[in-house]
């Protein structure tokens, strides 16, 4: 008898959050809608911009969106949110647990450990259950902290159509594509002069440089190594790779920028990553 109560305890624990979840989607309206729950024990928040016409049609196109070390769910879905209407597409900023502010990328990493890949995970299933979201058009981007937590999402789910992780690392021995992972399409947004561009080691973490991880997806997904060329002014230069399957793998460098490219170039990186991510669709 005990044992049969404790099991469903455990169900009830399991499915209860995704049921409030499930209520708190189907109340969105167009524009900005925040959105807590509680995952892992932890309180969580997302910030959701709807598009104009939500409503009228579904499912939507989704781009997750993480910040950086230290930021909160405003910084992302101010950049980003402008977009919403612009393309049609959900536009979701997820929030770190505070007040750590930095995504776990990297089993062992931080002090503290949260189960953000499951968070994400669960709020695709809501998405996709309630009809909201596209399953072939999940996207994700992220600055910082939150482009490295991109890759951990590219090796570990089969959740996004393409990922491009902005102004950050990859991480050896964390982030490399093994047996498990699905071929997905992914754009590296770097400047030139950021502190991740050449790579980096200490004693917790080695990075790749920016060549280095492109060519490692680049040969995952069995890209050719001949890139298709964009400049833009000799300033904007965009490397990209792809396979008989239509999937991609880009470099874009952004010359003469650090961690933090100016709002001008940033804007039209942005621009260009979108480009990328929509054209492309979950297998």
């Amino acid at each position: 008898m005990k044992a049969t109560l404790l099991l469903i305890a455990i169900v009830i624990l399991t499915v209860e959050p995704k049921r409030a979840l499930a209520m708190e989607f189907t109340s969105l309206s167009p524009g900005r809608n925040e959105v807590e729950l509680r995952h892992d024990g932890q309180p969580r928040r997302l910030i959701i911009t709807a598009p104009k016409d939500y409503g009228r049609k579904n499912p939507y196109p989704v781009l997750f969106c993480f910040h950086g070390a230290g930021g909160k769910a405003e910084g992302q879905s101010q950049r980003w949110s402008a977009h919403a209407d612009k393309r049609g597409l959900i536009v979701i900023s997820v929030e770190a647990v505070q007040p750590l502010a930095k995504w776990n990328f990297k089993d062992g990493f931080h002090a503290e450990e949260h189960d953000d890949v499951g968070l994400v995970a669960k709020v695709v299933a809501v998405l996709i259950t309630k009809k909201i979201g596209d399953p072939k058009a999940i996207y994700a981007t992220g600055h910082s902290s939150g482009g490295l937590f991109c890759y951990r999402l590219a090796k570990e789910t089969a959740l996004f159509a393409a990922l491009a992780p902005m102004s950050c690392g990859m991480v050896k021995g964390a982030h490399d594509p093994d047996e498990k992972t699905q071929a997905v399409s992914i754009m590296q947004v770097i400047g030139d002069q950021d502190k991740s561009f050449n790579g980096s080691s200490n004693p917790k973490v080695t990075m790749y440089s920016a060549s280095e991880r492109i060519d490692i997806w680049r040969k995952f997904n069995q890209c050719g190594p001949d890139p298709e060329v964009f400049n833009q002014e000799g300033t904007v230069i965009v490397y990209t790779y792809k396979n008989q399957s239509g999937q991609k793998v880009a470099l874009c460098k952004v010359k003469g920028q650090g961690h933090h490219l100016r709002s001008d170039l940033r804007d039209g990186a942005d621009s260009l990553a979108l480009d990328f991510l929509l054209k492309r669709k979950r297998m």
